[in-house]
C-alpha cells in the first residue's frame, strides 16, 4: 500500500466490486489491462490548524486487488470536504452500501462517483 497521507488514513474493509460497477469502471478508465477486482473506501483526514488540532476530512474510493493493493494516487471518488468526522464516515458507510450491491455507478450515483 502507498499512501502520500499515512497518519491520517482510514480504510474501511475491501468490498468485491459488482459486474455493474466493473463494467462502468472500465468505460470511464479506460484502463483495461489492470482490472481491479475489488474497491477501498478510505477516510483521510488533513490537519488544518496545529493549534487546536482541527482536521478536515475527505472520503476516496480506490480500485484494488483482493490483498487491499492499490495506488494512492488513482482514487476513482473524491468527495467534497467534510468538517466532522463523523459526517465523513457516514458519507463512507453510504458509499459502502451501494457498493457491497454493485450499484456505486447507477445514474443515481454516477454523477457523486467519477
Amino acid at each position: 500500500m502507498n499512501v502520500a497521507n499515512y497518519r491520517d488514513f482510514y480504510q474501511k474493509a475491501l468490498i468485491p466490486i459488482g459486474l455493474n460497477d466493473l463494467y462502468h469502471f472500465k468505460e470511464i478508465s479506460g484502463n483495461n489491462h489492470l482490472i481491479p477486482t475489488h474497491w477501498l473506501i478510505a477516510l483521510e483526514g488533513q490537519l488544518k490548524d496545529i493549534e487546536n488540532e482541527f482536521y478536515t476530512w475527505i472520503v476516496s474510493i480506490y480500485p484494488s486487488d483482493s490483498n487491499g493493493s492499490f495506488s494512492w494516487n488513482a482514487s476513482c471518488y473524491t468527495s467534497s470536504i467534510y468538517h466532522c468526522i463523523h459526517q465523513a464516515y457516514e458519507h463512507a458507510n453510504e458509499l459502502e452500501r451501494t457498493g457491497k450491491n454493485g450499484q456505486l455507478f447507477t445514474s443515481k450515483n454516477k454523477e457523486d462517483v467519477s
